[in-house]
């Protein structure tokens, strides 16, 4: 008999580094697979090279994430959008469906100390906005499966399509972060990116 189709699966669980110069997120089932951001640049590296595979403990305050939501490059540097805590509200196809409960920017702007005052005014704007983003409610998300598209588009995808990152197999419609995944999307962190939905789920079986 033949073996089902195997499913394209996010990594589910990462490490945050947060050093000096810049930010490490690593798969925590395996951390030789991530990317660094530079502090002052915004620069995002991939993969892991160097010192950034074994980043040593001094300086370096270490957490846990559950995703990247994307980044938003402003007048003064970048911005990394991550998931800091979720739950869990159900299944979906037997796949766990979560809503995030609470994310975080990381702010990659030390350039912001060289930038004019009125450059400064315009961030502090942005910023405020940016809070606004971080505290967005009924965002939805899974690891495993796609929870954009409906039963009937579904059973009209083809074979393999399952394979494919949750990225693509996604309607741009209803994904949330769509513009924030881009640059992740053209450094192929496939892994890593993670769409979102909005919306209002009240139960899911």
């Amino acid at each position: 008999m033949e073996a089902p189709p195997e499913r394209f699966r996010l990594f589910e669980e990462l490490q945050l580094q947060e050093l000096p110069g810049k930010f490490v997120i690593r798969s925590k089932e395996s951390p030789i697979q991530g990317f660094s951001v530079d502090r002052c640049s915004g620069d995002i590296l991939s993969p892991l090279v160097g010192e950034d595979e074994d980043v040593p403990a001094d300086n370096c305050r270490t957490s846990i994430i559950y995703g990247v939501v994307g980044t938003i490059r402003l007048l003064a540097g970048t911005y990394v959008l991550v998931i800091t805590s979720r739950k869990e509200v159900g299944t979906l196809f037997g796949f766990p469906i979560y809503r995030v409960t609470s994310m975080r920017f990381l702010c990659c702007n030390e350039a912001v100390n060289l930038s004019t005052p009125q450059e400064k005014k315009y961030e502090a704007y942005f910023m405020a906005l940016l809070k606004v983003i971080e505290s967005t409610p009924g965002l939805y998300y899974s690891y495993e499966t796609d929870i954009t598209l409906n039963m009937q588009r579904r059973f009209q995808l083809a074979d393999g399509w399952m394979r494919k990152p949750p990225w693509k197999q996604a309607d741009p419609r209803f994904v949330w972060n769509k513009n924030l995944l881009e640059e992740l999307i053209e450094l192929k962190l496939d892994k890593f990116i993670l769409p979102l939905l909005q919306g209002n789920i009240l139960k899911l079986l």
